[in-house]
């Protein structure tokens, strides 16, 4: 439940400020109260830590104090880096402030068995897409669009939201999940509805982890299979066809679009699809160039924390890489590497473990945080801090198995 509690963080904190906006109360007050409802988490977390014992947030600590070395480091390395790390919005305070995505990785330690995490995930899901439809949907739709931060950091109102597709994501792929497990027909119908939300007011690029979520599923069906044979030849088909849809994927889509087109079948969604109004406008491929020259720039151990933001600043507001491998690159060099190295690792590890119900809760959160590849940072994606706690969990598990030969 303390799990819980923090996932709905973002939901209370934005129906809080809705409130306050209201009740005209602005300042310290309202960043006080603001700052009370995040922290209520941490603090029910430290009154009971001598009950939850060390090694349920021990490796959280750990990771929390490398983080807060590697932000210093780079300051005295770079002090020019002040300035992106001071910002507002993409700065120091959203990754260190208690609803931050880094204490995932703390929440998703604390659960004793799968099913619990099951259940919690389920509530979330329910409440989630809930609040999606009628606090986010429901006043773009009603309101004509979407209010958003332009490349150049002002305000602009869009007929899509690459946030509120991304966002709606994780509780299409868990009702996805569920029906796939229970066969619950308003599972299947939920997750349906979620995925036409983001096909029209959201991104391509997350129905694309959709598919990866389909796919590693029939991975995951086709490793608990007793038949052998053939096993590696269904799981290498799955992987090429997953393979091809990301790369070719947006040239079948607009190949299908104008096939339609063609047919005369004429609509507002068939013509953003043919425009590219409902992909990023971020200019991914501008940004990446810039980002790989800040890497040949960054020397044996890049630049440091954030050490790319200085090079896509005048490309993007934003100013982070959009792709989690060049990120850590450009941050930490040949340790980034390194990093990235045990992260496909591990991921495999994961995908092809024994333990089925673990696979597959890293499946959910793995699948979401796929979006690193094509958008935001991953200091902001919790879903990333949340596979990587449930990753460490089963290897933290399976070496106890082993140790005591069970």
């Amino acid at each position: 439940w303390l799990l819980l509690l923090w996932l709905l963080n973002d939901i209370i904190l934005s129906i809080s400020r809705y409130i306050l906006t209201q009740l005209n109360i602005y300042g310290f007050i309202r960043n006080f109260i603001l700052l009370f409802l995040t922290m209520i988490p941490i603090v029910i977390f430290l009154v009971y830590i001598k009950k939850i014992g060390q090694k349920k947030y021990r490796f959280f600590f750990g990771i929390y104090f490398i983080i807060v070395l590697s932000f210093i480091f780079t300051y005295l390395l770079n002090p020019e880096i002040a300035y992106f790390f001071k910002r507002e919005d993409y700065g120091l305070q959203r990754v260190f402030r208690p609803d931050g995505a880094i204490y995932a990785l703390l929440f998703f330690n604390l659960y004793d068995n799968t099913n619990e995490l099951l259940d919690i995930v389920k509530k979330y899901a329910w409440i989630d897409f809930g609040y999606l439809i009628i606090f986010q949907f429901l006043p773009a739709y009603t309101g004509g669009g979407w209010t958003d931060i332009g490349s150049n950091g002002t305000m602009v109102v869009r007929q899509y939201s690459l946030s509120f597709g991304y966002a709606m994501l994780l509780p299409v792929i868990i009702f996805l999940y569920f029906w796939i497990k229970n066969k619950r027909f308003y599972c299947l119908l939920l997750s349906c509805i979620g995925s036409v939300l983001i096909f029209t007011n959201g991104s391509r690029g997350a129905l694309l982890m959709l598919v990866l979520f389909i796919g590693l599923m029939m991975i995951s069906n086709i490793v608990d299979s007793p038949k052998v044979s053939y096993k590696v030849l269904k799981i290498s088909s799955i992987i090429i066809v997953i393979l091809f849809l990301f790369l070719f994927g947006e040239l079948l889509l607009r190949s299908f679009v104008s096939f339609a087109q063609d047919l005369g079948i004429q609509s507002r969604t068939l013509d953003l699809l043919i425009s590219g109004d409902i992909s990023s406008d971020t200019g991914r491929d501008v940004i990446w160039a810039a980002v790989i020259d800040a890497i040949k720039d960054g020397g044996f151990f890049g630049h440091g924390v954030f050490g790319e933001r200085p090079y896509v600043f005048p490309i993007h507001y934003a100013a982070y890489s959009h792709n989690i491998i060049l990120e850590l690159i450009c941050s930490f060099g040949i340790i980034g590497v390194v990093i990235c190295i045990f992260l496909v690792i591990g991921i495999l590890r994961m995908i092809f473990c024994k333990n089925t119900q673990m696979r597959e809760i890293f499946i959910i959160f793995f699948a979401v945080a796929s979006q690193l590849f094509f958008s935001l940072s991953f200091w902001y994606v919790w879903e990333f801090w949340a596979a990587i706690a449930i990753a460490y969990r089963y290897f933290q598990t399976e070496r106890k198995r082993k140790r005591y030969g069970r």
